[in-house]
């Protein structure tokens, strides 16, 4: 079911014979690439490392396009650019700090070394299985349910209830796919998602936490496109900016005193800093 629609989608929307895929070592990337190639597309993979640290999403993502016999460029992003990139970032218009560790950052590496118009991404299935730790805290078990509508309860917040939760996660941020997007605009790359689908979501929305992630963690994505017989073990989600040390990199920055002048001691608070002042204050300059 959620392989076809994929598979149309892909083959609604790109209209090239050959698509870039961003490949990770997760099975979302792992399910477009293959609905990719079921659409008649020829797949060229991308995946991209930090020069100081080979990270597993790249070395499964090589062993996966291997396995398919997909065409495999690596990206390796030079560290030592980290200044100037952050700097790149926050021109772009990045203001989380998810914003610019995991929805922009090596994507400014890797639409650089893309020659195809199209780019195929796993973007957006996180938001219908709940693998951030919240969620998983929330709805993940009856205990945990319970748990969380007593504490609801007695801190007098709003629950909110498992299909709210997604809805709230799609409808909004959605893990930066628009800040995504525009680095993709910016190299002249045209970014499909998928599994943003309707169809998909309508599907996938009328499943509980449990239904979706067992026995394993997005399982329904693993027994549809036959993951583990095709690839042995696929951990489970990390997310793109630990897996890789990228958010290590990021806190490199907390120590130079020229991009760090309050002398924050989080990212997301430099990052803030820099958005407001180029953006709020540019903004305050315009109204006055």
């Amino acid at each position: 079911m959620i392989r076809d629609f994929i598979t149309d989608h892909i083959d609604t929307h790109v209209t090239d014979d050959t698509v870039g895929l961003l490949l990770s070592g997760g099975v979302d990337s792992i399910s477009v690439g293959i609905s990719a190639q079921d659409a008649g597309r020829k797949v060229h993979a991308y995946s991209f490392t930090l020069d100081n640290h080979e990270s597993y999403d790249f070395v499964k993502a090589r062993d996966v396009a291997d396995t398919m016999g997909w065409e495999f460029t690596p990206v390796i992003i030079p560290t030592a650019n980290i200044k100037q990139d952050f700097q790149r970032l926050v021109e772009l218009g990045c203001r989380k700090k998810s914003e610019f560790e995991a929805a922009a950052y090596p994507f400014l590496y890797v639409y650089d070394a893309m020659v195809e118009k199209y780019s195929v991404t796993g973007w957006v299935a996180d938001a219908y299985f709940g693998a951030s730790r919240k969620a998983t805290q929330r709805y993940s078990s009856f205990k945990k349910k319970r748990n969380y509508v007593k504490w609801c309860k007695e801190s007098g917040d709003k629950r909110v209830n498992w299909n709210e939760f997604r809805e709230a996660y799609l409808n909004g941020h959605c893990a930066g796919i628009a800040t995504h997007n525009k680095v993709a605009e910016m190299y002249g790359k045209i970014h499909i998602a998928p599994w943003g689908d309707q169809r998909v979501r309508d599907y996938l929305m009328q499943f509980s936490w449990q239904e979706l992630n067992t026995p394993h963690q997005k399982n329904i994505i693993r027994e549809e496109y036959e993951i583990e017989k095709l690839f042995g073990n696929v951990k489970p989600h990390i997310n793109l900016q630990l897996g890789s040390q990228i958010d290590k990199l990021f806190e490199s920055l907390l120590l130079d005193t020229q991009i760090n002048w309050k002398r924050r001691n989080r990212v997301m608070d430099l990052c803030r800093d820099h958005y407001q002042q180029t953006f709020v204050s540019d903004l305050s300059d315009f109204i006055t």
